[in-house]
């Protein structure tokens, strides 16, 4: 064990103070080659605060496995009292994607995720992107080439290329050959300044270094380091040099980041140990992939943010949802429940990660539920949970309308839900809309509407088209082909049914039709004033007629089937919520134009 060293380096202004940095031995199994360790149990968190940062790169969308990352190192700096900051490596020029940087702000904000630093909050090490730090990478750069420990390249593309060919035609690892690691200082600064085009190669060490990782314990390399570009030749950095300059300019301790970056960490502490600066802590966490084992990508749109905000997601349930792919809490705690808000989530972090790859899981549909009924609870946010979900579903109804107008078959069940509909209920959505013709009704949802469907059946929601499949029939209206078949599914004991009249101490059972009890259930509806249209008084008038209503079987000489005919009433017999606060929902309106509608068939059926 080797003691504590705190020393200056003397040449070139960009030398700093290297950190007291203690030296450990670490024990490996075997001879330990690219195969990761355990060297002792890691700690659940520093006892320091943290400072970590999220640095993606603007060639794709924010998918679930970045966010991932980001959401660790977020949770990091707060649970140690830290500082978490936003990075942008905008270095690979040639793949950026036009609009990903703002869609990346806009992502992690909806998501919940706000930074201390960045590009757009500013910070004491900026700039936060690095296609704006270019001479920081030049001046360092420049340090290394001082140092004789970096080398400028003026190999050329074609002769690289022919390079690794013969390297793969002798069976031999297809890396640089230090041509140009010969050339002397003076000779390359000449050539440079002639503008000769060139990159900048880091001068490797044989043996590549040891790296001591949080989830993986040491790490030795399997292949020796080679002469890797740190200055690709338009100027840019590379990520392995970018990042490990921006990592101690800004001060960052920990990285937390996925296990494909674990065989390049040898790089990154490579360039740490030349400069003289003492590496940030890492853990890598494992990768998260299909059910086909493939890795995620940001350019997979069913696990891009973007498709889950579609979904209808809440923010809270994804963020829950990806914290426990490849983390749990600590079984060393009484309270183990996976369902956590934020507080929770920062309370309970620790650095212990599952190591290997990690399948994606359906787990999202439990906790969608979950934060759902404690969102729609007396305590729960109810305003902001309508606000998430309102544009998705309003979306998604827009599409389906779209889908029916394209369906060829017009009196065909819709393709996505299932059933056949109707016009949209008018009472679930807004009249006024901007360019809507007067008197027309828009597809825009009310929102007094939805809030009062959740209200009723909030909790069951989970995605915009698994809702709109539950309570179709109260966004559509019920065509009478829906009606018809559904009745017919009842065909059995149509000629069956009866209703129960107590007259004195005596019960009787008289014979009825279909259409007999929907004129009965419309005349009692119809003496309900509109003011007095709620849930009490609908069920203290048309109750008892219900529990009447029943059908003589072999089994039982009084089978209920009261509910049922109301189900089939109000909403063809499709499953759904409660059917009186459904009446309620639907308003007086709605609901007595649908027993006329259900009367009407049955009489059709009986003729």
């Amino acid at each position: 064990m080797r003691a504590m060293s705190s020393f200056y380096i003397a040449r070139g202004a960009l030398r700093r103070q290297a950190l007291p940095q203690t030296y450990r031995v670490f024990f490996s199994r075997s001879n330990f080659f690219g195969r990761p360790a355990r060297s002792g149990p890691t700690s659940l968190l520093p006892s320091t605060p943290a400072r970590t940062r999220f640095a993606p790169s603007p060639t794709g969308y924010v998918h679930i496995g970045s966010l991932r990352t980001a959401l660790f190192n977020y949770l990091l700096a707060k649970a140690t009292g830290g500082q978490f900051l936003v990075r942008v490596e905008d270095t690979d020029q040639k793949r950026l994607v036009p609009d990903a940087e703002e869609k990346l702000y806009e992502d992690l904000k909806w998501a919940g995720l706000n930074w201390d630093e960045g590009p757009d909050v500013g910070g004491p090490y900026g700039p936060y992107k690095q296609s704006a730090r270019l001479q920081t990478y030049k001046e360092h750069a420049d340090q290394l080439l001082e140092d004789g420990r970096a080398y400028r390249c003026f190999c050329t593309p074609e002769e690289l290329d022919a390079m690794k060919k013969l390297a793969l035609e002798e069976s031999r690892d297809p890396v640089y050959n230090k041509t140009c690691s010969h050339i002397s200082a003076e000779e390359s600064a000449q050539r440079a300044a002639n503008g000769e085009e060139h990159c900048i190669r880091f001068k490797s060490n044989t043996v590549a270094p040891l790296v001591q990782d949080l989830v993986y314990g040491t790490y030795k390399s399997p292949v020796p380091l080679d002469d890797f570009i740190i200055i690709k030749r338009d100027g840019f950095p590379t990520y392995h040099f970018a990042n490990v300059v921006d990592d101690h300019l800004m001060k960052i301790t920990h990285v937390i980041r996925g296990a494909e970056w674990l065989v390049s960490t040898p790089r990154h502490v490579a360039l740490y140990n030349a400069f003289g600066w003492e590496p940030p802590q890492f853990a890598h966490v494992g990768l998260l992939v299909d059910q086909k084992k493939q890795k995620l990508s940001k350019r997979f749109g069913s696990f891009n943010l973007s498709s889950w905000k579609e979904q209808g997601i809440l923010p809270i349930a994804l963020l829950n949802y990806v914290l426990l792919l490849g983390w749990s809490p600590s079984r060393d705690k009484k309270e183990t429940s996976e369902i956590m808000d934020m507080n929770d989530m920062i309370q309970k972090f620790h650095l212990r990660f599952t190591k290997g790859d990690v399948t994606v899981n359906s787990k999202n549909e439990f906790l969608q539920k979950a934060h759902m009924r404690k969102s729609l609870g007396e305590n729960g946010d109810k305003e902001s949970v309508l606000a998430s979900i309102l544009p998705s579903l309003s979306n998604s109804i827009t599409q389906c309308e779209a889908n029916r107008a394209s369906q060829e078959d017009s009196e065909a069940p819709h393709k996505d839900l299932g059933v056949r509909i109707g016009p949209l209920v008018r009472s679930a959505y807004s009249t006024e809309s901007p360019g809507a013709a007067p008197g027309t009704t828009s597809s825009s949802i009310s929102q007094s509407y939805l809030q009062a469907l959740f209200d009723m059946d909030g909790k069951s929601y989970t995605t915009p088209m698994a809702y709109l499949k539950r309570n179709v029939y109260l966004f559509w209206g019920i065509p009478e082909q829906e009606y018809t078949e559904r009745l017919r599914d009842q065909q059995a004991i149509l000629d069956k049914i009866v209703v129960r009249e107590s007259m004195g101490e005596e019960t009787q059972q008289h014979p009825r039709k279909v259409s007999e009890l929907t004129s009965t259930l419309l005349e009692s509806l119809q003496d309900i004033p509109e003011k007095d249209w709620t849930e009490q008084n609908i069920k203290g008038i048309v109750g008892p007629f219900i529990k009447s209503i029943g059908y003589v079987s072999d089994e039982k000489p009084f089978q209920a089937w009261g509910w049922k005919f109301l189900r089939w009433v109000v909403s063809a017999s499709a499953a759904g919520p409660a059917l009186i606060p459904s009446m309620v929902l639907l308003g007086k309106e709605e609901t007595l134009s649908r027993v006329r509608q259900a009367s009407h068939v049955a009489q059709h059926m009986e003729a």
